[in-house]
C-alpha cells in the first residue's frame, strides 16, 4: 500500500484523466451520476427486473408456469437481527438470540421457522417432481447467525432431508460481528462447518467509531476486528461487508478501513455504496441539518477510486464494481447466479424473490421473477394456513430477455449470442432504443466497445463508467419496467431521487 498522501495523489490524478469534474454535467443530463436511493429497491443491479417493478401475481399462475430445469441456486432468509440498523431496507425483525441451554425460545422465532420450513418442504417436493438439485445455498437475512445451534441443525437438515444437493455444493451462511464474538460464538461456527457449511458472509459496514454509532451497529471497531479474527480461525473462505458513503463517513473514513483491510486480508471483500430506502439514514439525507453529513458526489468517486487501486496493490482482483477477492477460488457463485441472465434461483422466506424459466407448455414466455409477501407477519399467516407466499412477480418476455442482457450483462461484457440477434429483429423499435442509449453512453465515455474471446463485438463498462456502474445499468432498464417504478416512486421525495445537474458546490474533501 502506498502512503497515504500519494495514495490520494493518485485517485485524484485518475479522476481527472477521465474527465472528473468537467465531464460531471454531462453525465447527469444523461441520467449518470452518483445516486443515495436504492435502484429499484436493491442497493445494486443485482437481479432483473428489480423487485420494485414486479406487480400482484396469482401465487397459482406463477407456480405451474415456472420449469426448473437441472439446477438451481437456493435462499433461505432469516428475519432476524440483535440491531436494527439505521441504513437497513430488507425485512427483518429484532432478536437478540437466547444461549443455547435456554429451555424456551421466542414465540415469534418458533412461529417463523414453522413457517418457513413449511415452505422448504411445499418446494422440495416439487423440485423433487422436477427433478431439480441445488448447486449452491445462501442463509442469508437478516443474521441467521443469532439463532440458537438448535434451530441451526434443524434448519440445515431440513435442507439436506427435502433437497438434492449436488456434491461440492457451496453452502454459504450470514453472521456478524456481534454474533460472531458472542459467548459460544466461535464453537457455533465450528459446529455450522462441521455440520456442512462451506462459507461464512458478515457486515462490518466500518471500522469508524463514529459511523458505527450513527449505523446503529451496537459495537465499537474492537468487536469486528475481533470476529474477523475468530471467522479466519474457523473457515478458510469468509467474506466481509463494508459500506462506502454511510452517515458521517468520508475519504479518511474509507482510507481508514483500507489500512484494516490490509491488516486482516479477508479471502473475499464486498464494499457497497450507500443507498438508503424509508429507514433514518435515508430521511436525513433528505433533513437540511444532517445532509451535510454525508459525502458528496466527487467524495463518493475519490473514496471509490481509493478502494480499486488500493485493494489492487494489496493483491486484490476485482470481480465487478462491488466484489473483490484474494484469489479465484475465493469468488462467491452466489452472487455470480443472483446477476446471470439464465441461472436458476429459488428464494425461502418474506421478501425473497426467485428466477426460473418457463414450463415447457408456457409458450409465450422465457421465465418468471417472483417475489414472496415483504411483510413477517402475513407470511408467517399466510405459509401457516397452507397457502404460498408469492406475492408479487414479472414474467419474462422477448423485451425483458433483452433489457437483462444490457441491465445485468454489461457488467462484465454483453457480446449478442444467436438468440439475443433474433429477438434484436424482433423488437426493433426496443432494439432502437437501447442502440440510441448505448451509442450516448459511449460518446461520453461510459461505455466502450470492444472484442470477445473470439473475435465477437462486444459493449462493456468503461473505467469511467464502472464509477457508476449500478447508477449506468438502471439506464438499461426495459420501459415497461421503468415506467412501474416512476409509478411506486411518485410519492418519494424527489431530492432523494434526484441527479444534481451542476458540478457546483461538490467538494474533493478528504
Amino acid at each position: 500500500m502506498r502512503p497515504r498522501e500519494a495514495a490520494f495523489d493518485e485517485a485524484l490524478s485518475s479522476l481527472r484523466r477521465l474527465g472528473i469534474p468537467a465531464v460531471l454535467p454531462a453525465l447527469h443530463a444523461a441520467g449518470v451520476g452518483v445516486r443515495r436511493t436504492v435502484l429499484g429497491g436493491s442497493h445494486s443491479v443485482a437481479i432483473y427486473p428489480p423487485i420494485d417493478s414486479l406487480t400482484p401475481l396469482e401465487p397459482r399462475d406463477a407456480i405451474e408456469g415456472i420449469g426448473w430445469g437441472k439446477e438451481t441456486s437456493l435462499y433461505v432468509h432469516i428475519a432476524f437481527c440483535e440491531t436494527r440498523c439505521t441504513f437497513c431496507h430488507y425485512a427483518v425483525d429484532h432478536y437478540t438470540g437466547k444461549a443455547d441451554d435456554a429451555a424456551t425460545d421466542d414465540g415469534k422465532v418458533t412461529r417463523y421457522l414453522a413457517a418457513l420450513k413449511r415452505e422448504l418442504a411445499s418446494w422440495g417436493v416439487r423440485l423433487a417432481r422436477s427433478g431439480t438439485a441445488v448447486s449452491s445455498i445462501y442463509i442469508g437475512g437478516g443474521t441467521p447467525l443469532v439463532l440458537d445451534r438448535t434451530a441451526l441443525s434443524d434448519l440445515l437438515d431440513a435442507l439436506y432431508d427435502q433437497y438434492d444437493i449436488l456434491p461440492g455444493a457451496e453452502i454459504c451462511i450470514e453472521g456478524s460481528p456481534l454474533t460472531i464474538t458472542a459467548p459460544g460464538g466461535s464453537e457455533k461456527l465450528r459446529f455450522l462447518r462441521e455440520r456442512g457449511v462451506t462459507r461464512l458472509s458478515f457486515g462490518v459496514q466500518s471500522f469508524d467509531d463514529t459511523v458505527l454509532k450513527y449505523a446503529a451497529r451496537g459495537y465499537k471497531r474492537d468487536i469486528p476486528l475481533r470476529a474477523c479474527a475468530i471467522a479466519a480461525d474457523v473457515f478458510e473462505n469468509w467474506n466481509l461487508d463494508l459500506i462506502q458513503g454511510l452517515y458521517k463517513g468520508s475519504p479518511s473514513e474509507t482510507w481508514g478501513n483500507i489500512e484494516q483491510i490490509a491488516d486482516i486480508r479477508p479471502p473475499h471483500l464486498t464494499w457497497y455504496h450507500g443507498r438508503f430506502g424509508d429507514r433514518p439514514q435515508g430521511r436525513w439525507y433528505n433533513t437540511d441539518s444532517r445532509h451535510a453529513g454525508f459525502e458528496d458526489e466527487q467524495a463518493t468517486l475519490l473514496g471509490r477510486t481509493l478502494i480499486w487501486q488500493q485493494l489492487a496493490a494489496l493483491g486484490y482482483r476485482q470481480t465487478d464494481g462491488n466484489r473483490f477477492v484474494r484469489d479465484q477460488q475465493y469468488t462467491d457463485p452466489f452472487k455470480q447466479i443472483r446477476t446471470s441472465v439464465s441461472r436458476h434461483l429459488l428464494g425461502i422466506g418474506p421478501a425473497s424473490y426467485s428466477r426460473a424459466g418457463a414450463a415447457a407448455s408456457n409458450a409465450d414466455s422465457r421465465g418468471y421473477v417472483i417475489r414472496n409477501e415483504p411483510d413477517i407477519g402475513r407470511y408467517i399467516e399466510t405459509v401457516s394456513a397452507g397457502n404460498s407466499p408469492i406475492a408479487t412477480g414479472r414474467v419474462i418476455g422477448p423485451d425483458e430477455v433483452l433489457a437483462t442482457s444490457y441491465a445485468t450483462g454489461l457488467r462484465t461484457g454483453r457480446v449478442e449470442d444467436a438468440e439475443l440477434q433474433i429477438m434484436r429483429l424482433a423488437r426493433p423499435q426496443l432494439s432502437r432504443h437501447y442502440d440510441t442509449l448505448a451509442r450516448q453512453l459511449i460518446d461520453l465515455g461510459a461505455l466502450e466497445e470492444y472484442r470477445g474471446d473470439r473475435g465477437e463485438a462486444g459493449l462493456r463498462l468503461s473505467e469511467l463508467g464502472r464509477l457508476f456502474e449500478d447508477e449506468t445499468l438502471a439506464l438499461f432498464f426495459s420501459p415497461a419496467v421503468k415506467r412501474e417504478l416512476e409509478r411506486k416512486a411518485s410519492a418519494t421525495d424527489v431530492r432523494t431521487g434526484q441527479i444534481p445537474n451542476t458540478a457546483e458546490g461538490l467538494s474533493w474533501a478528504h
